[in-house]
């Protein structure tokens, strides 16, 4: 038995032409906008927190934070954000949680503020207590981690790790 071929399969073959060359120009338009971000030369943005201040008491009762932070972008292009994932942990426990996605693009070698509103996760905090008290050292470990989600690149985001000891001498 032979196999019938109708007019459309050439169409049809045509059809797959055009939008594997569609596809293939949007993945290259895609790579080219992220081409920043993917640059050998490319360096993490930094983050630091530069004041928090208590934000009033819900009905839930949840404290809450507003947490100022700068945002650093050591690179020769602009670095367009489209959200921030923010977590606080202290002596291995996680403290403290924001996100924000009403972030402004911070310039080529600039930096920018951001405000995050953030929770204090409780069970976190009294476990760091605890873990503080056992501990009875003059620092704390911390570890601060950022996911920056980006909006013009192909990877949708990065993260910013950010570990040290804060002295508690200085807080007596």
């Amino acid at each position: 038995m032979n196999p019938t071929y109708t007019a459309s399969q050439p169409n049809s073959h045509m059809n797959l032409r055009v939008l594997f060359r569609t596809l293939l120009l949007a993945l290259m338009v895609a790579v080219i906008q992220g081409c920043a971000v993917l640059s050998p030369d490319f360096q993490e943005p930094e983050v630091q927190v530069t004041a928090v201040e208590p934000l009033p008491n819900n009905r839930s009762g949840d404290l809450r934070f507003r947490i100022h932070l700068r945002v650093f972008n050591p690179n020769d292009s602009e670095l367009a954000l489209s959200g921030l994932y923010y977590t606080l942990s202290l002596a291995g426990h996680k403290v403290v949680t924001g996100t924000s996605n009403n972030l402004p693009a911070i310039p080529a070698y600039g930096q920018d503020s951001i405000v995050v509103d953030a929770s204090a996760n409780l069970m976190g905090s009294f476990m760091a207590a605890a873990e503080l008290i056992r501990l009875q050292s003059d620092t704390v470990p911390y570890e601060l981690e950022a996911k920056l989600g980006l909006r013009r690149s192909i990877i949708p985001h990065i993260k910013v790790t950010k570990r040290g000891q804060i002295q508690m001498g200085q807080y007596r």
